[in-house]
């Protein structure tokens, strides 16, 4: 990151946060491990026959698909529990991309999509530049609580933030 601000004298725009390749891919590893909406609701539209089964799902049922089952799928996402932001990278591609959809996907999904990956990587970066960040106490996997639909952390992350010396 420190190398990206340099190039750009320093000023964090537009082109040096796109430039910022590493910070794009953490968002989207993070955003696959704890999409920020863990489902999805569609209507189904048209009846379909389930393969192997006599089931019907009728035109105009409510579907919910679990994207932090689909996410954590070890068949989609190799080593799923893993934080690797480098299975993202072109070269290292091992995971069926059909399957990332923090975002939704098709005609409803999200359009503030593009705005709020650059709002979360502008505010990493300024953390970031900032602050010295110290994880007190590493878990091995953060619990979700169950508060309702968004995801929300158990106990809250036990980070501390101090402002940098420059």
């Amino acid at each position: 990151m420190e190398e990206t601000l340099a190039k750009y004298e320093g000023k964090l725009s537009y082109e040096c946060v796109q430039d910022m390749k590493f910070l794009d891919l953490c968002v989207m590893e993070t955003v696959r491990k704890y999409p920020g909406l863990p489902i999805l609701n569609r209507e189904c539209t048209e009846d379909y026959q389930i393969p192997n089964s006599k089931m019907v799902i009728k035109k105009g049922t409510g579907i919910i698909i679990s994207l932090f089952g689909i996410h954590r799928d070890p068949e989609y996402f190799p080593d799923p529990l893993r934080y690797d932001p480098e299975r993202f990278l072109e070269e290292n591609m091992n995971y069926n991309p059909v399957a990332y959809m923090p975002f939704g996907e098709g005609p409803r999904h999200c359009i503030a999509q593009r705005m709020g990956k650059l709002n979360a990587k502008v505010a990493l970066a300024q953390i970031i530049t900032n602050f010295d960040i110290k994880i007190r106490e590493k878990p091995s996997e953060i619990e979700i609580d169950n508060y309702g639909v968004p995801l929300v952390a158990k106990g809250g992350i036990n980070v501390s933030l101090s402002k940098k010396i420059k």
